[in-house]
């Protein structure tokens, strides 16, 4: 018998398959790869990184990858806020399900989407800068990475949900928090000595920013200390706000 949190793990892969998803999920990612790349790689030839220079598509590659679970755990927010406008949730709590289900069928799925979507995100690096991660056990790490990052961000958008009542503010707040996180962070550009001082507070106040940091390294170099670091940062910061999600969905009104 399939447990009840994989059937709504595939009731939300269902739902959620639609062009408009898809189209945020791997359109927008790749919309930054191949035309940021690209076009300000003729402005900005090559990025200092580690001692190397690399060109900017290549330092902006990590970057795309490691969005995916922010977008993903937006996605997973919406489908609890949807649920909740529409009725599903409540029919779905009296039915054979516990609230406990349907939790795990959000991170579940939000852990499916970040992952296949860094996957594709690393067909289209491809084929854009022609490199590939060398060795397999940074590709181990950067799924770890990726699976705790869905966890961080999932949580942070289901506490959005359960508190905001209207699809405006909903969407509004969403795209606040997407453009914060998303441009205060190195996904971009380097965070360095040069950054003026409030821009590098905040980036390193921003949670992207060690997620990116870590993927980065994982997909150029070896596995260092700081990747580690930067892991069990997203770690604590994945638990402190799950346990905040699971709180905050527990008061969630039927």
């Amino acid at each position: 018998m399939i447990p009840p949190s994989i059937r709504l793990t595939l009731r939300n892969l269902i739902v959620n398959t639609d062009p408009g998803t898809l189209l945020f999920l791997l359109g927008l990612p790749s919309f930054y790869l191949i035309v940021l790349g690209l076009m300000f790689q003729s402005i900005i030839p090559n990025v200092p990184f580690a001692g190397k220079d690399i060109s900017y598509a290549q330092f902006l590659s990590p970057g795309v990858v490691a969005m995916q679970p922010f977008i993903a755990g937006s996605i997973g927010g919406s489908m609890l806020w949807s649920d909740r406008r529409w009725g599903m949730f409540e029919q779905l709590i009296v039915g054979p399900f516990h609230r406990i289900d349907y939790l795990l069928g959000i991170i579940y799925v939000s852990i499916i989407f970040s992952v296949g979507g860094a996957f594709l995100m690393f067909l289209v690096s491809y084929a854009i800068t022609g490199f590939l991660v060398s060795y397999d056990i940074n590709l181990l790490m950067i799924a770890v990475v990726l699976i705790v990052s869905s966890i961080l961000f999932t949580s942070i958008f289901l506490v959005l949900s359960v508190f905001i009542r209207t699809i405006q503010t909903y969407n509004t707040v969403t795209m606040f928090v997407f453009f914060i996180l998303d441009f205060a962070s190195s996904a971009f550009y380097p965070i360095n000595s040069r950054t003026p001082l409030g821009l590098r507070i905040v980036s390193y106040m921003n949670p992207l920013t060690y997620i990116v940091d870590a993927v980065r390294n994982m997909m150029f170099y070896k596995i260092g200390m700081q990747d580690y670091i930067s892991l069990l940062i997203v770690v604590v910061l994945s638990g402190f706000f799950f346990l905040i999600a699971l709180v905050s969905y527990g008061r969630a009104r039927v």
